[in-house]
């Protein structure tokens, strides 16, 4: 596993779970992988070795509701999801299908714009149109978070870069964009969106990539009517999505432009109840036991910056 990803993957876990450990009605089991550190939080555990998916299967009948945390590359995500729904549990996360959409960023893309909500432009490698004077960003159609996605010069660079990598991997291209990085969080119910994170994302260029470096949750005041407009069209035009969903957006001279929707927990989840005084995890579970408890708006909150590299939350 990738050390950022793991790190990342861990402060969303810590977070959740101190969240629904304060729910007195509900015991969480967590899986974790046998090389890591136990939690300092009250959990049991599952302790998993190579043979996780058979552990995975066991705990999912053993439990009543399942919250997967999960990579969208290869379809794990969707994957973990549509088990879940064949075991009749309940399943804290958007649908398998919904996830299946979000999971690729060309799919995602032309789900949005048919309902005219504004994004990136995006192309399967070799249906792009050329770009010999532009630089472009090309990126896997599955990836997550800023691996694996690199800036390119022009269409002969391109090309000598995807041929030199594993031909497996399915490209999309888009245009880069210059703009500010930023992203939204938002819990979505039975027909009701709620805006609860507008978030300024740390994210540096470096060589010819991207990195992020943390966020600063609810950190972004202005646009915020455009963004929950804007998280109202996504909802509409991905059926299913539900519970806490991320949206990375790119701010520009225009306004907001989704690039892509992340159908699980976000980094920003980790500063969101301490950023809106809310238990976001103990609103998870009231949104499944009692549909449409969930309030439509904006819900602000203080600033609140995740240092990724130093894994705090001040």
């Amino acid at each position: 596993m990738v050390p950022s990803l793991r790190a990342e993957g861990d402060l969303m876990l810590n977070a959740i779970v101190r969240d629904l450990s304060k729910l007195e009605s509900v015991d969480v089991l967590v899986m974790r992988d046998a090389r890591l550190d136990s939690l300092a939080l009250p959990t049991h555990t599952c302790w998993v070795d190579d043979d996780w998916w058979s552990a995975w299967l066991d705990c999912v009948e053993s439990v009543d509701a399942v919250l997967p945390i999960a990579p969208e590359t290869n379809g794990i995500l969707e994957s973990l999801c549509r088990t879940v729904e064949e075991s009749g549990k309940l399943l804290l996360n958007s649908s398998a299908e919904a996830v299946a959409v979000a999971s690729s960023k060309k799919a995602t893309v032309d789900c949005l714009a048919l309902q005219g909500v504004p994004v990136i432009p995006t192309w399967r490698f070799g249906a792009h149109p050329r770009f010999n004077e532009h630089p472009l960003v090309v990126k896997p159609d599955q990836g997550v978070g800023c691996q694996d996605i690199h800036i390119i010069a022009d269409e002969t660079a391109l090309i000598e870069y995807v041929d030199s990598r594993d031909p497996l991997i399915e490209w999309v291209v888009q245009p880069y964009i210059v703009g500010q990085a930023i992203s939204m969080s938002i819990m979505v119910g039975q027909s009701c969106v709620c805006l609860v994170g507008t978030n300024i994302q740390r994210v540096v260029q470096m060589d010819d990539g991207f990195y992020l470096l943390g966020c600063a949750v609810n950190g972004l005041k202005s646009h915020q009517g455009e963004l929950l407009d804007l998280a109202k069209g996504i909802c509409g035009a991905i059926p299913g999505l539900w519970g806490y969903v991320g949206v990375d957006l790119i701010l520009t001279e225009q306004g907001p432009v989704v690039l892509e929707i992340n159908p699980r927990l976000t980094t920003a989840y980790v500063g969101l109840s301490q950023s809106t005084g809310m238990n976001l995890g103990a609103m998870l579970v009231q949104m499944a036991e009692r549909p449409g408890l969930l309030p439509t708006g904006l819900i602000t909150g203080e600033c609140v910056n995740i240092d990724l590299e130093l894994g705090r939350v001040a």
